[in-house]
């Protein structure tokens, strides 16, 4: 009897022993779900990091937490309808934002949405019905408040990109097809926040505005990927017609994806200072076309110490006296502002595991790797030439090899970037960083 009893224990150690896999093996009874879940939610540093230890220990791979990822990506529907001036808590004031969801979203079939940004004096409840009478029942509506239309300002920034982020895990949000849009005060913020943050956008869309300040024309090179559908008024007294024709211009030059429109209609109230109805059947007919890439071949930026947030698979982190650019607004706001120069980098995924980067004021830059994209069995080179302007040419210095090693995936950078984008189409297995000497291969150039 005893030696039957001391078969049994045996059996049963030798049975717990086996949930825990070798390394590199995931145990059959370990379901990663419920910790991903736990992490996306978790706001304790220390919560995160019990989590990501268990995943490490349970051998569980990033094709697996990708997976997971991407079945969580879209918000599973919810009540449906038009939900008016809905309250939310910024900066410790109640602010107010108005949402439209088709009745279509209840098939959770992901639908594009249009972020729309009103002008001064104006309210998100109008402006979302005005909207939704334009739109069809084809797109999930998002129309945030803002005191005096101040969309310039970093708060208001910071809102909207709050509402887009949870508008996501509860609606069921096509992330590809994503648009901003505004009207007036709204046509700046949508330049703005468009600017900075141009791979959240499936396209942008100012109406009867523009951006003024020449200082904010440098970052319309961000705009590589992300179109722009401009639409102003030539009898337009408030935002004067030659500020919309300057930036079709630029862009125009550096051949970037841009539809321009000019009216000669007046109207009773602001003589051309507003959107034609009859602008609208052209404007959806673009819409519908549109469709974010999420992945380009080639990211170029500018960036200025308030917006260092990547764009696509590419980020600046670090510049040569960087400036720091920020205009007050209504709400009280730490001011970060700094006179300087802004940081550029023209970024190329050149082959699988080549990137050619071309770089002025720049000291330090993050490259994210897709392990679609990038062989990691494989080292992954990184070039950087200098670049700098001279006579009103662009000259760039030597091509120098700056990073050319393996790289090892990490856990932590791919959940901790899709729990702040949620964003199913940029999922990055690790992350490259990039130090730069201060010192310029131009010093000595007369």
């Amino acid at each position: 009897m005893r030696n039957l009893l001391a078969f049994f224990l045996i059996l049963l150690v030798a049975s717990a022993c086996s949930t825990t896999p070798p390394a590199g093996q995931v145990s059959d009874a370990y379901d990663p779900g419920p910790d991903i879940n736990r992490f996306l939610v978790a706001e304790d540093p220390a919560e995160e990091a019990e989590i990501l230890k268990t995943l490490k220990e349970s051998g569980v791979s990033h094709d697996t937490i990708k997976s997971h990822l991407r079945a969580r990506a879209i918000g599973q529907g919810g009540p449906t309808g038009e939900f008016l001036s809905v309250p939310v808590k910024h900066m410790g004031k109640e602010l107010t934002y108005s949402l439209y969801v088709p009745d279509s979203a209840r098939e959770s079939r992901p639908l594009p949405m249009i972020v729309i940004l009103h002008g001064m004096g104006g309210r998100g409840d109008v402006t979302l019905q005005r909207w939704r009478k334009r739109l069809n029942d084809e797109f999930i509506i998002l129309c945030p408040t803002y005191p005096i239309g101040a969309w310039w300002t970093l708060s208001a920034e910071e809102l909207v990109l709050q509402l887009i982020h949870e508008t996501k895990i509860r609606v069921p949000v096509d992330p590809n097809r994503i648009f901003l849009a505004g009207l007036s005060n709204g046509a700046l913020g949508a330049y703005m926040i468009g600017t900075f943050y141009p791979d959240y956008f499936a396209g942008v869309i100012p109406i009867a505005g523009a951006i003024s300040e020449p200082h904010y024309l440098h970052f319309l090179i961000n705009l590589t990927n992300t179109p722009i559908y401009s639409i102003q008024g030539q009898y337009d007294p408030i935002f004067p017609i030659q500020f919309s024709r300057r930036i079709y211009k630029i862009l125009s030059d550096m051949k970037y994806p841009v539809t321009y429109r000019e009216h000669t209609e007046k109207g009773t109230a602001h003589g051309g200072h507003f959107l034609p109805e009859n602008e609208v059947p052209a404007l959806l007919t673009w819409l519908k076309e549109q469709k974010r890439e999420p992945y380009s071949q080639v990211v170029r930026m500018v960036r200025e110490g308030n917006h260092l947030d990547r764009i696509q698979w590419a980020r600046v982190t670090r510049g040569l006296n960087m400036a720091a650019l920020q205009i007050p607004g209504p709400l009280p706001e730490s001011m970060n502002t700094k006179d300087g120069k802004a940081a550029t980098l023209i970024a190329v995924h050149k082959e699988p595991n080549l990137f050619e980067t071309i770089g002025k004021n720049l000291l330090e830059m993050e490259l994210y790797l897709d392990a679609d994209r990038v062989d990691f069995d494989q080292p992954v080179m990184v070039t950087f030439q200098e670049m700098e302007e001279l006579k009103g040419k662009v000259i760039t210095g030597q091509k120098l090899v700056k990073f050319n090693a393996k790289v090892k995936k990490d856990t932590a950078l791919l959940l901790r970037e899709f729990k702040r984008r949620r964003d199913p189409d940029q999922l990055y297995d690790a992350k490259i960083t990039v130090v730069l000497e201060e010192g310029s291969q131009f010093a000595m150039t007369p």
